[in-house]
């Protein structure tokens, strides 16, 4: 397979296709969905994370590792001394998702756990030097992601688009607790 030095964004000569997620296939190309256009960013939303996810697995793969272990690591790395909770919902993953990752993590050598200097019932994590080196290993991958997005995007676009996904993020979360449902 041929490799190119150019970052993926300079090599791309046309957009991927549209793929409509209402459509099984036996209706025509033209046909719509019937998506509002936010019903559409949804499914663009969902759309790039799992491309991200998927790339970034891809990029991590030769040290054996998930982009979502890989965020784990990192978060650590900057705020050590976290409980399973809190890496948890920094995460945004279910406490029983996080307790496997950090055991593998753990396994692996990259983090450790110790009593927690806050409490007497929770473990403090906290990455190894160990984990520090693959997490400085695996950073040059993972950020080739990011500057794909910089090379397409550009830094204003970027910026416009974090800020408002993160305030549409607030409001929906801000629905479910007025609903009385607990996040997920």
């Amino acid at each position: 397979m041929f490799w190119s030095s150019r970052p993926y964004a300079a090599r791309v000569t046309r957009a991927l296709p549209y793929i409509n997620p209402f459509d099984d296939g036996r209706s025509s190309n033209e046909a719509t969905a019937g998506m509002d256009e936010a019903s559409s960013m949804i499914d663009a939303v969902f759309r790039f994370e799992r491309a991200v996810t998927r790339i970034g697995n891809t990029r991590l793969r030769p040290w054996k590792m998930t982009l979502s272990s890989y965020t784990a690591l990192r978060i650590l790395a900057n705020q050590p001394h976290l409980s399973l909770a809190q890496l948890s919902r920094r995460c945004y993953a279910r406490p029983q998702t996080m307790t496997r990752m950090v055991t593998q993590l753990v396994n692996r050598g990259f983090v450790a756990r110790d009593a927690h200097p806050e409490s007497e019932r929770a473990l403090s994590l906290q990455v190894t030097e160990a984990g520090l080196a693959a997490l400085d290993e695996m950073s040059d991958e993972v950020l080739k992601i990011s500057e794909t997005l910089n090379a397409t995007l550009g830094q204003e676009d970027i910026i416009a688009t974090d800020g408002r996904l993160r305030q549409a993020a607030l409001v929906v979360e801000n629905e479910l607790r007025d609903m009385g449902r607990p996040e997920e």
